[in-house]
């Protein structure tokens, strides 16, 4: 039977009801997963350019107070290609078509060339060929309606605010299927650009995560080689996702461009917390004597860094929650959730079902039993960390300033149009409707007057008129249209449509009568769209052909430096419009990503630093995981990718999921440490042991993210290419980074020192050789007396005084060296003292003088007269020098045991002063240490040593001890050529 550790009572009380009772466990997570199975009947799909925007922002709120002005700016915008627009056929065809549209429900208004048409035609009878002569003069319709050419026209269908858009857009296709053969149409517009980013994601989630899944069964099966291991993680990560979709669909939410992420993380994070489990379950099944017991051993191992890694994930995930985009604070929650569904359901369901299946036969953990290149992969991965230490971290700093500039190139920004791939209609049709047409994403130039009534003045259409000739020039602008373009063409209209009367009025009464006809051949809902009913305020509406954030926030920089010099000091101006809305939102992400990030780091700094109670290594901890995001943000920079609304995910997901590697990788470091102290011991053991699963859960995840490159939508594919760079960067972070770090930190937590306290303060091999010298002494005369109290003869008193003196002898000396040792351990006094270094030397060699006779190492002592004191505490000087001694003849016995055991080691001694400082140099003629191994001499626990014949701490006391006094030691040292030590201290003033 395997033994449990007992360390996790809660969790281990949890299994051992879960796997006593498997049966009523899956019944109950079967109740719960057929609960959420009923609720995705309403799983709906819903992706909306509307999805882009941030509604708490200036820029939405004033979008939102246009709309409620102004109504709602969507349109479809039907795009007629013909070879004459003229010929009468092809004009009917236009106006059959017109007219319908005009039937469909949802449709508030149609304007196109027949339309205007019969409003001219109002007073009687009008040719064909008259109603282009007379609109010809008309520069609104140029590029709105009609192309320069005459053989492309469009048909605008404005939309009422409760239309069903993809009712309309299916009625659209209807008459445009029905239309007359002679003419090639399409629309556009953006209900046109929210239907397709729909249609996408339900083909993108009916066919990536099941071939998600598919992929991830194939590397179980390679990895396990039988079904067990294969069906149970899949059945895990299918019920979790179960779980989350019915959540998704339970809280009414529609899956988006976001959410259609959650399932593939799950999948590929589910499994690979699964592949922990189920390989250390293998791993025990030949040694246990039930299933149950087997599936209780493998959790004993596991439970603790899974549940950590599980917390870990969520704080990185979580922490996008902060995000003002709704869509990702869904993602987070969903992801959130889906989490916590995993952990519930790995350590439920998953034990429960190893208990109920038969035993396997045993197979070796499946890291363990990997091919010999992962071997000698890992074997390089530590000697890079041991011994290449000069060579990796310039490499890796050289990697890390090269991203950092590439991360300062990055953009950010958001191109609805870029969701799509080039061949796909709708990124064709948008950029076709403007080569010879106008663009159909609209910008609004809004314009306040300081009163009501203030635009029904000549002079301040006049300025009106101006200000739109001025935008019209700006090279993003393909159309200008405004109340004053209108107003142009209802006094050509009223005026027998002579040429000269295609201008503003230039009398009030000639405006307000203008007004009134405006009201009457065009709509007053049509005069509503730019003007509000008090004439207090105006819109100017922009045509263009841009779709990226960065040129919308460009447009409007230009704007808001042109208008000031256009309009009256009292005119109040800004510039709206969905994709300035969308545009702030999509700046106000790089925000959002550095909160979360910094939440993430700070969160699994304190964690880290709760689990080993040190602030090193919760800052070291970090390390590791920010460097995936810097590598990923410098590629994203100098491959021109954008941060946008998907890639704005990367660095939340990255540190959730390279913390999980970090922690696996930490917690078996300080179990593997704690054995001996032996900080290389335990790096290499620790990498051949967790290495491999941190390298195969890498690579499961990757995978996993992989599919998502043949996503339909650019950002999906940018974000699953991006996923995979960022896990190979968190795999060098934890195999290169995160071991050669923790070689300079001690990880040791306070109930590891607890219990290690007790060995800590052993003597050195010298001193226990100089007291047992006296104790042997005394042991023989004690067997003397013994002896002679059982002679019958009598014994010469003489001998008997001798042998009782000699005793007398030993115990005294052993009370000197007892004594000594004493004074060295004892606390300082509160207050320092001057102290002679010199006096300090000579005491403290009287203790290990003896011995270093006897190992035959003699001492050179070279003392300068008339040192300065320090300002100390003697004995813990005497401390010091005692462990600097102490050492050297350590070093000495170690050259003569491997080289030359009969020759006579040497410790030169010398006191000296420098400047201002008191000098205490030791050099011994010992076998010395190699560059790499100097470097790190002063670290706690590190030592030459063999196991079990030192700590580790004599240098590092002594550090302490020198830096507590204001001085600086330093180590010099060759192998095989001795080692120097020199202790410098300040020289007390005047002293």
């Amino acid at each position: 039977m395997i033994p449990v550790p007992s360390r996790h009572f809660l969790a281990q009380g949890l299994l051992r009801q879960v796997v006593a009772h498997p049966v009523g466990v899956i019944l109950l997570i079967s109740a719960i997963t057929v609960f959420f199975l009923l609720q995705l009947t309403t799983l709906r799909f819903k992706t909306s350019i509307y999805d882009l925007i941030i509604e708490d922002i200036p820029e939405s709120a004033r979008y939102q107070a246009f709309q409620e002005t102004f109504g709602t700016e969507e349109i479809i915008r039907v795009v007629i290609n013909t070879t004459n627009i003229w010929e009468a056929s092809v004009f009917e065809a236009i106006t059959r078509f017109s007219d319908r549209v005009a039937e469909i429900q949802g449709v508030r208004r149609v304007i196109s060339l027949p339309t205007i048409k019969k409003v001219v035609a109002l007073s009687g009878e009008l040719t064909l060929k008259a109603f282009a002569d007379l609109i010809r003069p008309v520069t609104l319709f140029h590029r709105n309606l009609l192309s320069p050419d005459q053989r492309r026209t469009v048909v605008t269908l404005v939309l009422s605010t409760d239309a069903d858009r993809d009712a309309v857009i299916a009625a659209v296709s209807k008459q445009i299927s029905e239309a007359s053969s002679s003419m090639a149409m399409y629309q556009i517009g953006m209900p046109l650009v929210s239907k397709a980013l729909v249609e996408i994601t339900q083909k993108d989630f009916f066919r990536i995560p099941p071939v998600t899944l598919a992929l991830i069964g194939v590397l179980l099966l390679f990895l396990f080689r039988n079904g067990t291991g294969v069906l149970i993680p899949l059945l895990c990560v299918t019920v979790t996702l179960v779980w989350t979709l019915g959540f998704i669909a339970l809280t009414r939410t529609p899956l988006s461009l976001l959410t259609l992420i959650v399932p593939v993380f799950l999948i590929a994070v589910g499994t690979a917390y699964c592949l922990h489990v189920c390989s250390a379950y293998f791993a025990s099944a030949g040694y246990a004597a039930s299933p149950s017991t087997a599936a209780m051993a493998a959790y004993a191992q596991i439970t603790f860094p899974t549940g950590l890694a599980v917390l870990t994930t969520i704080i990185g995930i979580g922490s996008l929650f902060v995000n003002k985009m709704e869509a990702i604070r869904e993602f987070s929650l969903f992801t959130c959730f889906g989490m916590t569904s995993l952990l519930i359901i790995t350590m439920t369901l998953l034990p429960a079902l190893m208990a109920l299946l038969p035993l396997p036969k045993r197979q070796d953990d499946v890291f363990e039993g990997s091919p010999g290149t992962m071997k000698r992969f890992l074997d390089l991965v530590i000697r890079i960390n041991l011994n290449h230490q000069k060579i990796a971290f310039p490499v890796l700093l050289i990697l890390l300033i090269v991203c950092i500039a590439g991360a300062l190139r990055i953009r950010v920004e958001t191109n609805p149009l870029q969701y799509f791939k080039k061949e796909t209609d709708v990124y064709r049709n948008f950029h076709d409707i403007y080569q010879d047409l106008s663009g159909s994403f609209p910008v609004n130039v809004v314009l306040g007057g300081p009163e009501e009534d203030y635009f029904e003045f000549p002079e301040r259409v006049q300025t009106l008129s101006a200000l739109e000739a001025s935008l019209e020039a700006l090279p993003e602008v393909d159309k200008v249209i405004s109340f004053a373009g209108y107003l142009k063409l209802v006094n050509y209209a009223t005026n027998r449509y002579d040429e000269k009367y295609y201008a503003l009025p230039q009398e009030g009464f000639e405006l307000r009568t203008l007004v009134n006809s405006f009201k009457t051949l065009l709509g007053e809902d049509m005069l509503a769209q730019f003007m509000s009913r008090d004439f207090s305020t105006a819109n100017i509406l922009l045509l263009t052909h841009i779709s990226s954030s960065t040129a919308f926030l460009d447009l409007e920089n230009k704007i808001a430096k042109l208008v000031p010099q256009k309009i009256p000091k009292a005119v109040s101006s800004h510039v709206t419009g969905l994709g300035v809305a969308v545009s702030a939102s999509s700046h106000v992400l790089t925000l959002g990503q550095i909160k979360s990030l910094s939440i993430s780091l700070v969160l699994i700094f304190i964690v880290m630093m709760l689990l080993f109670l040190s602030f090193k290594v919760g800052l070291i901890a970090v390390v590791p995981n920010t460097f995936p995001i810097v590598i990923n943000l410098g590629v994203m920079g100098w491959f021109g990718i954008p941060l946008s609304m998907a890639t704005s995910l990367i660095a939340g997901i990255a540190i959730g999921l390279a913390v999980d590697d970090t922690i696996h990788y930490l917690i078996r470091y300080n179990r593997e440490f704690k054995k001996d102290l032996d900080k290389d011991r335990a790096l290499r053991d620790t990498i051949h042991h967790i290495g491999k699963p941190i390298v195969f859960t890498s690579v499961t995840i990757a995978l996993g993210f992989s599919i998502l490159m043949f996503s339909q939508f650019q950002p999906t594919a940018v974000f699953g290419l991006l996923m995979v760079v960022t896990m190979v960067a968190a795999l060098v972070g934890d195999l290169i980074l995160l071991p050669s770090l923790m070689l300079h930190v001690e990880l040791v937590t306070a109930w590891d020192m607890l219990r290690l306290m007790p060995t800590l303060s052993g003597m050195s091999a010298g001193v226990v050789h100089e007291l047992n010298q006296p104790l042997n002494a005394i042991k023989m005369g004690s067997d003397f007396l013994t002896m002679i109290s059982h002679e019958k003869d009598g014994v010469p008193a003489a001998q008997v005084y001798q042998v009782a003196g000699e005793i007398g002898q030993q115990v005294d000396r052993a009370s000197h060296i007892i004594q000594r040792l004493g004074n060295l351990d004892q606390k300082p006094k509160f207050e320092r003292e001057p102290v002679d270094i010199n006096a300090v030397i000579q005491k403290t060699l009287a203790i290990v003088a003896h011995q270093f006779s006897i190992e035959n190492v003699s001492t050179d002592l070279s003392l300068a007269e008339d040192l300065p004191p320090v300002f100390a505490h003697e004995n813990r000087l005497a401390q010091a020098v005692y462990n600097l001694l102490s050492n050297a003849g350590d070093a000495i016995l170690a050259k003569q045991v491997a080289d030359e055991p009969f020759r006579q080691g040497e410790i030169s001694i010398q006191t000296f002063q420098q400047g201002p400082r008191v000098c205490i140099q030791i050099t011994d003629s010992g076998i010395g240490m190699p560059q790499q191994v100097t470097e790190r001499v002063f670290e706690p626990f590190f030592t030459t040593k063999g196991s079990g014949k030192g700590k580790g701490l004599g240098l590092t006391i002594t550090h302490e001890i020198v830096r507590d006094y204001g001085g600086k030691i330093t180590v010099e040292s060759h192998e095989n050529g001795g080692t120097t030590v020199t202790m410098r201290f300040p020289a007390m003033v005047g002293g």
